[in-house]
């Protein structure tokens, strides 16, 4: 397995200008990592196509890989209009991935709206799958549904969702912190829940999130066993990226640099 680097670690830096893709692909490099999530919310959505594309060539020079474009959709809103609106912004970006040699997009299901059928938003969700679903095939770029949104937070949904689809191009992202909402304020016991739904979303996943945030004296992440969480995925026969995001509120920088080393350490351990 692969060690990568969300941009999304780095959004306060983004958001105050003093991080851009540029710095931001010399910063992995400067890490030590083998690849980086791109994060939409850094660019600009008229121009993604070209964005990509040129984040791409600079990871090409510097030797990185690109996990994944992260599209952040919400197919389970109310109005047909808004979910054909989503439906064609997956379009361009699967479109904007392939053009760039880009094999993986982060993808959601949807968010909850008070009132309305929760049956009927995730027939929504797999309804928009099934549109976009050929065109990923045809441009052999998988479409990777976290674990993240309101719609469908468990992965048997999540998996029900996928089956109901049909499509070999769509696969999970394990994110495995996301099945347990406030995990770090809970018990070991409210913990469990991370690990036993991520061993059955994992025999599908082609992309992973790690979240982290603070570290122990002997350098493991608190409330989370990573270990563990390799282990799982070795299961699943997973070698791809372990895309580490950043979930503190300040500089990322040294716990990005002390997760880049747990990894290591773990991941050389069989």
């Amino acid at each position: 397995m692969k060690v990568g680097i969300s941009a999304w670690s780095y959004r306060w830096f983004f958001g105050n200008g003093k991080m851009t893709y540029a710095k931001f692909l010399d910063e992995v490099e400067r890490q030590g990592a083998d690849s980086l999530e791109i994060f939409p919310g850094f660019l600009d959505e008229e121009r993604v196509a070209s964005q990509v594309k040129r984040i791409a060539k600079k990871a090409k020079r510097l030797r990185l890989g690109i996990s994944s474009l992260i599209v952040c959709n919400d197919f389970a809103r109310p109005a047909a209009a808004e979910r054909a609106e989503q439906v064609e912004r997956m379009k361009r970006f699967i479109n904007a991935a392939a053009d760039a040699g880009v094999r993986r997009l982060n993808t959601f299901t949807g968010y909850h709206v008070d009132g309305q059928d929760p049956t009927m938003e995730c027939m929504r969700v797999i309804d928009a799958y099934r549109e976009v679903m050929p065109l990923a095939e045809k441009r052999k770029v998988l479409l990777c549904i976290e674990n993240h949104s309101s719609v469908c937070r468990d992965a048997d949904s999540l998996l029900a969702i996928i089956r109901a689809v049909g499509s070999p191009a769509l696969r999970t992202n394990p994110d495995p912190t996301n099945f347990c909402r406030g995990y770090q304020t809970g018990d070991d016991r409210m913990r469990e829940t991370i690990y036993t739904e991520t061993e059955k979303f994992a025999p599908l996943m082609a992309n992973a999130h790690l979240k982290m945030g603070t570290f122990d004296a002997k350098g493991n992440a608190e409330f989370v066993d990573v270990a563990r969480l390799i282990r799982i995925f070795r299961k699943a026969k997973y070698t791809g990226d372990l895309v580490i995001e950043y979930n503190g509120q300040g500089d990322p920088r040294e716990p990005m640099a002390q997760g880049i080393a747990l990894l290591r350490r773990l991941l050389k351990k069989r």
